[in-house]
């Protein structure tokens, strides 16, 4: 078992260096850590809907829904529905940095890091939380279109 872990980890590693050298590091959506405290009080914030995108770097399914993301986060934003982005890279904020400055991604976007996997019981990336009054009312698993994602928002803020 420790062994898989650890090959898991080797291969997460060397793709998320294949991902920094695809992206350039530039940009001012600036990547940060966030700790738990902080997190649980977004989660349960009461007053906006939220959606919480878990991601990685070495994640093709995750950049390429990105850019997705970023076009409802603009259309939605006016309505008061909040998008912030977790990164479970193993590497820290530095890992999803270049991906986030190569797609222009507007939302806000922290790393979390592999914590993120047990205290949300992630078994696949990309993965959404749909939260309604500080309550996870639906997890929403793997690439989905953009109609998909459009009507879960529009749901969402009803």
């Amino acid at each position: 078992m420790r062994l898989a872990k650890y090959g898991f980890v080797a291969i997460f590693m060397v793709l998320a260096g294949f991902a920094s050298s695809v992206f350039p590091a530039r940009g001012a959506n600036q990547v940060e850590k966030i700790e738990e405290s902080a997190l649980d009080a977004r989660l349960g914030n009461r007053n906006n809907p939220l959606a919480v995108v878990f991601m990685a770097a070495w994640c093709a399914p995750c950049i390429d829904e990105l850019p997705t993301m970023n076009k409802l986060y603009k259309k939605f934003k006016h309505r008061n529905l909040k998008i912030i982005g977790i990164s479970i890279d193993l590497e820290g904020p530095q890992a999803i940095q270049p991906v986030i400055n190569g797609l222009k991604i507007e939302f806000p976007v922290y790393w979390y890091g592999e914590k993120a996997i047990e205290k949300f019981s992630l078994f696949a990336i990309p993965m959404m939380l749909l939260i309604k009054e500080g309550q996870i009312i639906e997890r929403v698993h793997g690439r989905r279109p953009e109609t998909y994602l459009d009507e879960k928002f529009i749901q969402l803020l009803k």
